[in-house]
């Protein structure tokens, strides 16, 4: 693997607040735009198309996170990193439960980019706990 150029904990740090702005703008007119064209287009490979250009700045954020945890301190790092494990644990248990509840019970269908959303909501939460726990 490449060895990242040296950056100081705190300018990579703004270099990943600067990208995640810019992708979730980007994101927020992409949905915003193809969710007004998705509603009047035939299905076909053109509705797939937009149905999928949203991700595009999902994925930009994805590659910045990594970028930005292999430049980051080890107690930033490890709060990210525990962060993200309390999400995928927590988000997993409670697909499951509802994933029976659906299927058991009628519960309602519940699309599947809401788990995505989830691990977000999560991830943000365990990571303000486990920095007042440090600090």
């Amino acid at each position: 693997m490449k060895t990242l150029s040296p950056l100081s904990p705190e300018r990579a740090k703004k270099r990943y607040r600067v990208q995640m702005i810019a992708a979730m703008s980007i994101y927020v007119v992409a949905i915003l735009t193809c969710v007004h064209y998705l509603k009047t287009t035939p299905p076909g490979a053109l509705k797939v198309t937009l149905a999928l250009i949203p991700t595009l700045p999902v994925i930009w954020v994805m590659w910045a996170l990594a970028v930005y945890l292999n430049r980051a301190d080890e107690l930033e790092r490890r709060i990210h990193l525990t962060g993200l494990s309390v999400a995928a644990g927590v988000t997993a248990l409670c697909t499951l439960v509802y994933g029976f509840l659906e299927d058991f019970a009628g519960f309602p269908h519940v699309p599947a980019w809401w788990y995505f959303v989830m691990i977000d909501m999560v991830w943000g939460a365990s990571s303000c706990v486990l920095w007042k726990r440090y600090k």
